[in-house]
């Protein structure tokens, strides 16, 4: 299936004509254009006090490997409380040697599936999220559940993060956020604690998601300073896809279906998407000069392979400007990736799904930039 690519008529910043301190001041501009017209913003954040609690702290898993600890994420807004998990994992050796100054990379993933998926038990095992994996390579391996953050069906507004504004659920500003935003904020939230942690190397988080995952995990990087690298499976539509031209879901589509990811001026481009004065290459671009892997499944015509790598490969030239070219070339075929400077990509066999062969190769890449623990 291929798409009509119309990359001639992208918003700016695809042909080379920009220097850096013209994207530095540009920059600005659009990443309110994304929170204004695409995933919203968050009203009233002053308003929120934040704090956190190791709620429990247990070693032996993963066969004496790993340090499991589950943290309480508080947060109060006047006389109302949210509460949400994080849940990690930390290499035993490293965790008895944190006073120390013994620190390792960690990869926070925002989990778009159920609790099983990233079990904290570890009595299911799933290759979504192979935790055992990150423990063996020197990593530690972190997620937050999206549905314990904000709710993923259409529910008013009236619970989880939402629930702290009560003022809102009536009368919604157009540019008020929707899930995709209150789940970034969750993963910024969890970095909060995760830079607390003696164990983690704050200078290395990595943050992950697939498909609505894939989607909060490039809106949180390209927010959160504090993040080094992100990685994004099959993100498609108000993700890593070019829009225009695209195949499968357009953003139609994505705001009958999931109208509560968004904040509502997003509805006014649907069947209108060439009037965007934005596009998808510019939210990898907002990315830019982090580390940032995207990958793909063969049969996802639904996200389109093919129009998130020309994104990525439209990011490429925001890269430039920084002083790391990444050029990508020509698209991969299955079974193949490129890893070129700070950008990487690769295409799998199969349907929409993140599973171990995407991990090995994120992994990889990780390896590369990162400093893992080495036995």
């Amino acid at each position: 299936m291929t798409g009509n690519y119309n990359y001639q008529n992208l918003p700016p910043f695809t042909k080379g004509e920009l220097s850096l301190n013209t994207w530095n001041e540009e920059r600005i501009k659009i990443l309110e254009l994304f929170r204004n017209e695409v995933y919203g913003r968050i009203y009233d954040e002053s308003s929120l006090s934040i704090t956190h609690r190791v709620a429990d702290t247990m070693p032996g898993f993963m066969d004496g490997k790993a340090v499991r600890k589950i943290i309480e994420i508080i947060v109060k807004r006047k006389d109302r409380e949210f509460i949400f998990p994080l849940y990690l994992f930390i290499p035993n050796e490293i965790y008895s040697q944190g006073a120390e100054g013994k620190s390792v990379p960690a990869v926070l993933t925002v989990v778009n599936r159920s609790l099983s998926d990233a079990d904290p038990s570890r009595k299911s095992l799933s290759p979504f999220w192979p935790a055992e994996m990150m423990i063996n390579r020197g990593y530690a391996a972190a997620a937050v559940i999206t549905h314990e953050m904000a709710p993923d069906y259409q529910e008013n507004f009236t619970t989880r993060f939402h629930r702290l504004f009560p003022e809102y659920v009536e009368n919604r500003p157009p540019d008020a956020w929707g899930s995709i935003t209150a789940w970034a904020w969750g993963m910024s939230r969890a970095i909060d604690y995760m830079l607390t942690d003696p164990s983690i190397n704050g200078k290395e988080i990595a943050i992950a998601g697939h498909s609505r995952g894939g989607k909060t995990s490039l809106w949180c990087g390209a927010q959160d300073p504090r993040v080094s690298m992100v990685i994004s499976s099959c993100s498609g539509c108000t993700g890593a896809a070019i829009t225009r031209g695209k195949t499968g879901e357009h953003i139609k589509d994505i705001t009958d279906r999931f109208p509560f990811w968004f904040c509502t001026n997003y509805k006014k481009y649907a069947d209108n998407e060439d009037t965007m004065p934005f596009d998808q290459h510019l939210l990898l671009g907002l990315i830019a000069s982090k580390l940032l892997y995207i990958s793909n499944k063969t049969l996802d015509s639904w996200c389109d392979p093919k129009a998130e790598f020309e994104s990525i490969n439209q990011a490429s030239k925001i890269y430039e400007l920084y002083g790391k070219p990444s050029p990508l070339g020509e698209m991969p075929g299955p079974e193949e990736g490129i890893i070129s400077g700070n950008l990487a990509y690769h295409l799998q066999s199969g349907n929409h799904n993140m599973d171990e062969y995407d991990w090995e190769r994120y992994l990889n890449f990780c390896d590369i930039h990162f400093h893992p623990f080495k036995k």
